[in-house]
Parts: C-alpha cells; structure tokens; sequence
C-alpha cells in the first residue's frame, strides 16, 4: 500500500510559527517572575500540544489549534480590557485572522 502525501499550507506553517513565538513570549514571562500565573502554564501547554496537533493536518487538530487560538483571544481581550496592555491587541489582531482562516480550513476540506 502507498500512503500519500498530505499537502499543508504553507499558511499551516506560519500559524505554527506563530504558536511557537506565542510559547517563547509565555516562557519570557515566566522567567521575568510571573510564575504564579497559571494563565501563563495553560497556555504553554496548549500551544505546545497545538504545534503537532495542527500539522497533523486532521480535523481534529485543526480544531484544537482554534481552540487554543480562541482560549488565548479571550485572556487577550480580557487582559486589553481589564489592564490596558496594548501590546496583547497584537495578539488580538493576529489571533483573530487566524481563527476565521482555521473554521474556513475545517469546514472547506471534505477529505479529512
């Protein structure tokens, strides 16, 4: 039996790219002395199991990337709310893109 090649995104990449940067940023903060922060442990563990989860190319890991997307929009927008931290708008601005691209991925692939 030959098993074929999935094709990815090279967008699939990038998004993966960012969740990395996401995972750095989280650990930068860690390491600055915000290590009560259990906000701060969560999302390390999601984005790190995300990474995998959506270049396995599957439905179901493109789905947990959203939710990972999502759970970290929400502490962004919460944290833009409540502190006034405008660096997270960026986080906002790029989570937000990435989340409608994901559900259009998720729902447009027949094959999965």
């Amino acid at each position: 039996m030959i098993a074929t090649k999935t094709q990815r995104s090279p967008l699939l990449y990038g998004v993966a790219l960012w969740m990395a940067l996401n995972i750095v940023l989280m650990a930068v903060i860690i390491l600055n002395g915000d290590v009560e922060d259990l906000n701060n442990w969560i999302e390390i563990a999601l984005w790190s199991t995300s990474i995998p989860a959506l270049l396995s190319n599957r439905k179901w890991g493109i789905a947990f990337a959203i939710f990972t997307l999502t759970y970290t929009l929400s502490t962004s927008v919460g944290i833009l709310i409540y502190y006034q931290v405008w660096l997270n708008a960026i986080r906002v601005a790029i989570n937000l893109p990435l989340i409608v691209y994901l559900f259009k991925t998720l729902f447009a692939d027949k094959n999965n």
